[in-house]
Protein backbone atom coordinates (compact mmCIF):
# COMPACT_ATOMS: atom_id res chain seq x y z
CA UNK A 1 0.00 0.00 0.00
CA UNK A 2 1.24 3.34 -1.19
CA UNK A 3 1.68 6.24 1.71
CA UNK A 4 2.03 9.79 1.89
CA UNK A 5 4.96 10.50 3.80
CA UNK A 6 7.12 13.17 5.26
CA UNK A 7 10.31 14.01 3.28
CA UNK A 8 13.30 14.35 4.59
CA UNK A 9 14.29 17.49 6.81
CA UNK A 10 18.25 18.14 5.54
CA UNK A 11 18.16 21.66 8.04
CA UNK A 12 16.34 23.86 10.40
CA UNK A 13 13.63 23.97 13.16
CA UNK A 14 10.49 24.67 13.10
CA UNK A 15 8.67 26.47 10.12
CA UNK A 16 11.74 27.29 8.43
CA UNK A 17 14.42 24.78 6.40
CA UNK A 18 14.96 22.86 3.78
CA UNK A 19 13.50 19.58 3.43
CA UNK A 20 14.53 16.85 0.45
CA UNK A 21 11.08 15.49 -1.18
CA UNK A 22 12.34 13.51 -4.02
CA UNK A 23 15.74 12.56 -5.30
CA UNK A 24 15.67 10.55 -8.06
CA UNK A 25 17.80 9.96 -11.20
CA UNK A 26 15.45 11.90 -13.42
CA UNK A 27 14.78 14.57 -10.53
CA UNK A 28 15.95 16.12 -7.09
CA UNK A 29 13.39 18.32 -5.69
CA UNK A 30 13.30 20.44 -2.40
CA UNK A 31 11.19 22.20 0.15
CA UNK A 32 12.67 25.51 1.38
CA UNK A 33 11.30 28.19 3.42
CA UNK A 34 13.17 31.00 4.84
CA UNK A 35 13.14 34.45 5.97
CA UNK A 36 14.37 37.16 4.04
CA UNK A 37 18.08 36.89 3.78
CA UNK A 38 18.11 33.17 4.72
CA UNK A 39 19.04 32.03 1.67
CA UNK A 40 21.29 33.44 -0.80
CA UNK A 41 23.66 30.87 -2.53
CA UNK A 42 27.14 32.40 -4.49
CA UNK A 43 26.41 32.82 -8.31
CA UNK A 44 26.98 29.47 -9.29
CA UNK A 45 26.17 27.73 -13.19
CA UNK A 46 25.28 24.05 -13.61
CA UNK A 47 27.00 23.00 -16.73
CA UNK A 48 24.79 19.76 -17.36
CA UNK A 49 21.84 20.17 -15.96
CA UNK A 50 18.93 22.36 -15.50
CA UNK A 51 17.54 23.89 -12.12
CA UNK A 52 13.64 25.54 -11.85
CA UNK A 53 12.00 27.03 -8.97
CA UNK A 54 8.34 27.41 -7.94
CA UNK A 55 7.64 30.21 -5.75
CA UNK A 56 4.47 29.32 -3.37
CA UNK A 57 4.38 32.32 -0.78
CA UNK A 58 6.64 35.28 -0.35
CA UNK A 59 8.97 36.87 -2.92
CA UNK A 60 12.46 35.71 -4.42
CA UNK A 61 14.91 38.06 -5.89
CA UNK A 62 16.80 36.07 -9.67
CA UNK A 63 20.51 37.41 -9.97
CA UNK A 64 21.46 36.62 -13.64
CA UNK A 65 24.17 38.59 -15.53
CA UNK A 66 21.95 40.98 -17.07
CA UNK A 67 20.45 42.07 -13.57
CA UNK A 68 18.22 41.47 -10.75
CA UNK A 69 14.49 39.95 -11.12
CA UNK A 70 11.73 40.08 -9.00
CA UNK A 71 10.04 36.69 -8.39
CA UNK A 72 6.47 37.16 -7.14
CA UNK A 73 4.68 34.23 -5.61
CA UNK A 74 2.51 31.81 -7.92
CA UNK A 75 5.78 31.99 -10.62
CA UNK A 76 7.56 29.36 -12.16
CA UNK A 77 10.67 29.47 -13.06
CA UNK A 78 12.97 27.46 -15.56
CA UNK A 79 17.28 28.09 -15.60
CA UNK A 80 18.70 26.36 -18.48
CA UNK A 81 22.18 24.64 -18.25
CA UNK A 82 24.74 27.04 -18.81
CA UNK A 83 23.11 29.94 -17.46
CA UNK A 84 24.81 31.55 -14.15
CA UNK A 85 22.64 32.78 -11.93
CA UNK A 86 21.60 32.55 -8.09
CA UNK A 87 18.51 33.59 -6.31
CA UNK A 88 18.04 35.46 -2.52
CA UNK A 89 15.01 35.67 -0.01
CA UNK A 90 13.68 39.11 -0.32
CA UNK A 91 10.82 41.25 0.58
CA UNK A 92 9.45 41.56 4.24
CA UNK A 93 7.66 37.92 4.83
CA UNK A 94 9.16 34.77 4.80
CA UNK A 95 9.48 32.69 1.24
CA UNK A 96 8.14 29.40 0.57
CA UNK A 97 9.33 27.50 -2.50
CA UNK A 98 10.20 24.42 -4.22
CA UNK A 99 14.01 23.79 -5.97
CA UNK A 100 14.04 21.42 -8.61
CA UNK A 101 17.28 20.12 -10.62
CA UNK A 102 16.92 17.66 -13.64
CA UNK A 103 17.98 16.05 -14.08
CA UNK A 104 18.83 15.10 -10.18
CA UNK A 105 23.08 14.27 -10.22
CA UNK A 106 22.54 13.63 -6.99
CA UNK A 107 21.07 16.25 -6.13
CA UNK A 108 20.36 14.93 -2.28
CA UNK A 109 23.81 14.24 -1.46
CA UNK A 110 24.25 17.87 -2.61
CA UNK A 111 21.72 19.34 0.41
CA UNK A 112 23.09 16.50 2.96
CA UNK A 113 26.40 17.69 2.06
CA UNK A 114 25.91 21.28 2.32
CA UNK A 115 24.41 20.65 5.45
CA UNK A 116 27.46 18.24 6.94
CA UNK A 117 30.15 20.93 5.74
CA UNK A 118 32.45 22.59 8.01
CA UNK A 119 34.75 24.68 6.00
CA UNK A 120 34.50 26.70 2.63
CA UNK A 121 36.83 23.79 1.55
CA UNK A 122 34.44 20.87 2.06
CA UNK A 123 31.57 23.87 0.64
CA UNK A 124 33.80 23.82 -2.61
CA UNK A 125 34.12 19.97 -2.89
CA UNK A 126 30.30 19.67 -2.09
CA UNK A 127 29.29 21.94 -4.82
CA UNK A 128 32.20 20.68 -7.05
CA UNK A 129 30.63 17.03 -6.82
CA UNK A 130 27.24 18.03 -7.87
CA UNK A 131 27.85 20.32 -11.26
CA UNK A 132 27.52 23.24 -9.44
CA UNK A 133 30.65 25.36 -10.49
CA UNK A 134 31.67 29.34 -9.49
CA UNK A 135 30.77 31.78 -12.02
CA UNK A 136 33.21 31.44 -15.10
CA UNK A 137 34.92 34.53 -16.35
CA UNK A 138 33.96 33.97 -19.66
CA UNK A 139 30.29 34.54 -20.53
CA UNK A 140 27.82 31.82 -19.79
CA UNK A 141 25.04 31.16 -21.92
CA UNK A 142 22.14 33.79 -22.84
CA UNK A 143 20.36 35.09 -19.62
CA UNK A 144 17.49 35.17 -21.64
CA UNK A 145 16.74 31.82 -22.04
CA UNK A 146 15.53 32.27 -18.56
CA UNK A 147 11.87 30.98 -18.52
CA UNK A 148 9.90 33.35 -16.04
CA UNK A 149 6.01 32.01 -15.89
CA UNK A 150 3.17 32.79 -13.67
CA UNK A 151 0.76 30.23 -12.44
CA UNK A 152 -2.87 30.58 -10.93
CA UNK A 153 -5.46 28.80 -13.34
CA UNK A 154 -7.53 31.43 -14.87
CA UNK A 155 -5.12 34.02 -14.59
CA UNK A 156 -2.66 32.10 -17.44
CA UNK A 157 -5.38 31.14 -20.25
CA UNK A 158 -5.20 32.38 -23.18
CA UNK A 159 -1.84 34.46 -23.39
CA UNK A 160 1.51 33.49 -24.84
CA UNK A 161 3.72 36.10 -23.41
CA UNK A 162 7.40 35.20 -23.70
CA UNK A 163 7.76 35.58 -20.42
CA UNK A 164 12.03 35.22 -20.75
CA UNK A 165 14.42 37.02 -18.47
CA UNK A 166 14.96 39.53 -20.55
CA UNK A 167 11.21 40.90 -19.94
CA UNK A 168 11.17 40.53 -16.58
CA UNK A 169 10.36 44.11 -15.64
CA UNK A 170 7.33 44.05 -17.27
CA UNK A 171 6.57 40.60 -15.20
CA UNK A 172 6.69 37.10 -16.08
CA UNK A 173 4.72 35.32 -18.58
CA UNK A 174 1.47 33.28 -18.51
CA UNK A 175 1.92 30.07 -20.81
CA UNK A 176 0.76 28.78 -23.27
CA UNK A 177 -3.15 28.28 -23.20
CA UNK A 178 -3.80 24.54 -24.29
CA UNK A 179 -7.23 23.77 -23.88
CA UNK A 180 -9.82 26.28 -21.77
CA UNK A 181 -12.91 25.86 -20.69
CA UNK A 182 -15.17 26.21 -17.72
CA UNK A 183 -14.36 23.01 -16.23
CA UNK A 184 -11.00 22.33 -17.57
CA UNK A 185 -7.57 24.53 -18.65
CA UNK A 186 -4.30 23.41 -19.16
CA UNK A 187 -1.72 26.05 -19.85
CA UNK A 188 1.66 25.04 -20.53
CA UNK A 189 4.68 27.10 -18.59
CA UNK A 190 7.71 25.54 -19.78
CA UNK A 191 8.78 24.11 -22.87
CA UNK A 192 11.97 22.82 -22.69
CA UNK A 193 14.61 19.27 -23.83
CA UNK A 194 15.14 19.07 -20.06
CA UNK A 195 11.91 19.86 -18.18
CA UNK A 196 8.10 20.36 -19.65
CA UNK A 197 5.66 22.02 -16.86
CA UNK A 198 1.97 22.30 -17.18
CA UNK A 199 -0.83 23.72 -15.17
CA UNK A 200 -3.56 21.79 -15.10
CA UNK A 201 -7.37 22.92 -13.50
CA UNK A 202 -9.74 20.10 -13.33
CA UNK A 203 -13.24 21.08 -12.10
CA UNK A 204 -15.63 18.29 -10.21
CA UNK A 205 -15.15 14.81 -11.46
CA UNK A 206 -13.20 15.96 -14.56
CA UNK A 207 -11.25 12.55 -16.06
CA UNK A 208 -7.44 12.99 -16.89
CA UNK A 209 -5.47 10.56 -18.05
CA UNK A 210 -6.48 6.64 -18.43
CA UNK A 211 -3.55 4.07 -16.62
CA UNK A 212 -0.74 4.61 -18.73
CA UNK A 213 3.18 4.05 -18.42
CA UNK A 214 6.07 5.82 -19.39
CA UNK A 215 9.22 3.71 -20.78
CA UNK A 216 11.83 6.97 -20.85
CA UNK A 217 11.28 9.53 -18.34
CA UNK A 218 9.36 10.48 -15.47
CA UNK A 219 5.90 12.12 -14.16
CA UNK A 220 5.52 14.12 -11.61
CA UNK A 221 2.42 16.37 -9.91
CA UNK A 222 2.56 19.22 -7.31
CA UNK A 223 -1.18 19.32 -6.14
CA UNK A 224 -1.92 22.94 -5.43
CA UNK A 225 -5.86 23.22 -4.61
CA UNK A 226 -8.24 20.37 -4.52
CA UNK A 227 -7.62 16.98 -4.56
CA UNK A 228 -6.17 14.34 -7.20
CA UNK A 229 -7.01 10.62 -7.74
CA UNK A 230 -3.86 9.11 -9.38
CA UNK A 231 -4.70 5.72 -10.35
CA UNK A 232 -2.00 2.81 -9.85
CA UNK A 233 -2.06 -0.91 -11.23
CA UNK A 234 -4.45 -1.85 -8.39
CA UNK A 235 -6.44 0.70 -6.54
CA UNK A 236 -5.43 4.57 -6.53
CA UNK A 237 -3.99 7.33 -4.32
CA UNK A 238 -5.80 10.34 -2.82
CA UNK A 239 -3.24 13.28 -3.60
CA UNK A 240 -4.87 16.69 -1.37
CA UNK A 241 -3.22 20.03 -2.15
CA UNK A 242 -0.21 19.92 -0.51
CA UNK A 243 0.98 16.44 -2.30
CA UNK A 244 4.22 15.85 -4.30
CA UNK A 245 3.84 12.69 -6.99
CA UNK A 246 6.38 11.44 -8.96
CA UNK A 247 6.27 8.77 -11.05
CA UNK A 248 9.30 6.77 -12.59
CA UNK A 249 9.39 5.08 -15.84
CA UNK A 250 7.91 1.76 -15.82
CA UNK A 251 5.55 2.83 -13.12
CA UNK A 252 1.54 2.57 -14.37
CA UNK A 253 -0.41 5.80 -13.47
CA UNK A 254 -3.36 7.85 -14.47
CA UNK A 255 -4.84 10.58 -12.49
CA UNK A 256 -8.67 12.37 -12.32
CA UNK A 257 -10.73 14.94 -9.94
CA UNK A 258 -12.91 12.56 -8.60
CA UNK A 259 -13.88 15.08 -5.64
CA UNK A 260 -17.02 17.78 -5.19
CA UNK A 261 -14.73 20.17 -6.15
CA UNK A 262 -11.95 21.89 -8.10
CA UNK A 263 -8.32 21.13 -8.26
CA UNK A 264 -4.98 22.16 -9.94
CA UNK A 265 -1.95 20.95 -10.13
CA UNK A 266 1.51 21.44 -11.54
CA UNK A 267 2.18 18.41 -14.25
CA UNK A 268 6.10 17.88 -14.77
CA UNK A 269 7.78 15.73 -17.46
CA UNK A 270 11.48 15.10 -17.28
CA UNK A 271 12.90 14.93 -19.67
CA UNK A 272 10.14 16.65 -21.59
CA UNK A 273 10.37 13.86 -24.87
CA UNK A 274 8.49 16.43 -26.18
CA UNK A 275 5.51 16.15 -23.88
CA UNK A 276 4.84 20.02 -25.01
CA UNK A 277 4.01 19.01 -28.38
CA UNK A 278 2.16 16.14 -27.52
CA UNK A 279 -0.34 18.16 -25.43
CA UNK A 280 -0.74 20.52 -28.70
CA UNK A 281 -1.77 17.57 -30.52
CA UNK A 282 1.47 17.07 -33.10
CA UNK A 283 3.32 14.60 -31.16
CA UNK A 284 1.59 10.79 -31.93
CA UNK A 285 5.00 9.48 -30.81
CA UNK A 286 5.35 10.31 -27.25
CA UNK A 287 6.70 8.01 -24.93
CA UNK A 288 2.76 7.17 -23.17
CA UNK A 289 2.02 3.44 -23.67
CA UNK A 290 -0.48 1.09 -22.59
CA UNK A 291 -0.06 -0.88 -19.14
CA UNK A 292 2.02 -3.87 -19.75
CA UNK A 293 1.15 -7.03 -19.22
CA UNK A 294 3.26 -7.62 -15.96
CA UNK A 295 1.67 -4.55 -14.56
CA UNK A 296 4.79 -2.73 -15.01
CA UNK A 297 7.27 -0.95 -11.86
CA UNK A 298 5.96 -2.00 -8.12
CA UNK A 299 4.06 1.25 -7.08
CA UNK A 300 6.44 1.38 -3.83
CA UNK A 301 8.98 2.84 -6.39
CA UNK A 302 6.61 6.22 -6.73
CA UNK A 303 7.67 8.92 -4.88
CA UNK A 304 4.40 10.59 -2.55
CA UNK A 305 5.17 12.70 0.19
CA UNK A 306 3.89 15.90 2.05
CA UNK A 307 4.68 19.79 1.80
CA UNK A 308 4.93 21.59 4.61
CA UNK A 309 2.00 23.22 5.84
Amino acid sequence: MVEIREGERITGEGDLGVTLLADLEQIGIAEVRSAPGGVAPPLHVHAEHAEAFVLLEGELTLRLEDGQHRIEAETCVFVPPGVVHTFAVTGDEPARFVDLHVPSFGFGDFVRGLQAARSEEDLRAVRAAFDQQPAPEYASSDPALVVLRRTGGANGAGSTESGGAGSADAGAGIGEAITDRPNRRATLLVDTDELTVSEFFYGPGERGAELHVHHHHADAFLVLEGEFAFGLRQGSLAGPAGTLVVFPPGLVHGFDNDGSESARCLNFHMPSVGFGDYLRGTNPDFDQHDPPADGGLDPSAMVAVRLSV
